[in-house]
């Protein structure tokens, strides 16, 4: 895969046009095009570090095969699940699923445990004040804080 293969897939999962691109990295527009169209086949590293920064990757990734994405690894990699990983908040998640496969803990057994999880969660929003929404006793239980100072 090329340099410019690589950037427009990436900018692509990521939902990016050219254009925003260019505002993240401050890389020109028209270079960040040529590079996808093989017209510009060897940017300089300067350019190449902008991007990745951008594009949350490591510059080594557009230099070195070796260097892969799990979108690399998996042609196929369902939407829900690309759009899961490319979220920042979604770290913890991953390290604790990595932590269970450690330690053994099968994915049914964790599915189990979800279960119980959502239907203790289920348990308590059930226990909300009727016509109040869990959102709402929140801000509620918020501005009461507010008040007493």
């Amino acid at each position: 895969m090329t340099i410019g293969e690589k950037v427009k897939k990436l900018r692509t999962l990521r939902g990016l046009s050219t254009v925003e691109l260019a505002k993240m990295s401050g890389v020109h527009q028209t270079t960040i095009s040529a590079i996808e169209n093989g017209r510009h086949s060897s940017p300089g590293l300067d350019t190449i570090e902008h991007l990745a920064k951008a594009l949350r990757i490591s510059p080594l990734y557009f230099f070195d095969d070796r260097v892969q994405t799990p979108f690399d690894l998996i042609e196929d990699l369902p939407s829900e699940i690309s759009e899961f990983l490319l979220r920042e908040e979604s770290l913890p998640y991953l390290s604790l699923s990595k932590k269970a496969y450690d330690n053994g803990i099968s994915s049914k057994t964790i599915e189990q445990l979800l279960k119980v999880l959502q239907e203790n969660h289920n348990e308590k929003g059930l226990k909300v004040n009727a016509g109040q929404t869990r959102g709402e006793k929140t801000r509620s239980r918020a501005q009461g804080k507010g008040n007493s100072k």
